[in-house]
């Protein structure tokens, strides 16, 4: 079994991975406790760029539609890349009076 890479930062801190906010798009980061010095692995790169990619295909104002006697949004089709597609079900949930939150599911 291999032993888990240490990264060493310049300032002689060893960096953690935590959770961290670029562009208000939340990803997986290294991060020096001692100098929070902040870079990215290729994997947490490539992750951040995908999730880049699904803010911009999603961050858009849509207008609701009428669907027979219901209410619906359209989807851009690019989200198939994501694992939406015609048939899927998703999770709707109430995040407040104004915001939800569409989730899928497997």
């Amino acid at each position: 079994m291999a032993k888990e890479r240490k990264i060493m930062c310049d300032c002689g801190g060893i960096l953690i991975e935590r959770k961290m906010k670029f562009e208000e798009i939340e990803t997986e980061a290294m991060v020096c406790p001692k100098c929070n010095f902040v870079t990215l692995t290729k994997e947490q790169a490539d992750k951040y760029v995908k999730l880049k990619q699904l803010h911009k295909l999603i961050d858009t104002e849509r207008k609701i539609i009428r669907i027979g006697n219901s209410m619906g949004f359209t989807l851009p089709d690019g989200l198939q890349e994501f694992g939406a597609e015609v048939g899927r079900k998703v999770k709707i949930k109430a995040l407040s009076q104004k915001s939800f939150k569409v989730e899928l599911i497997s």
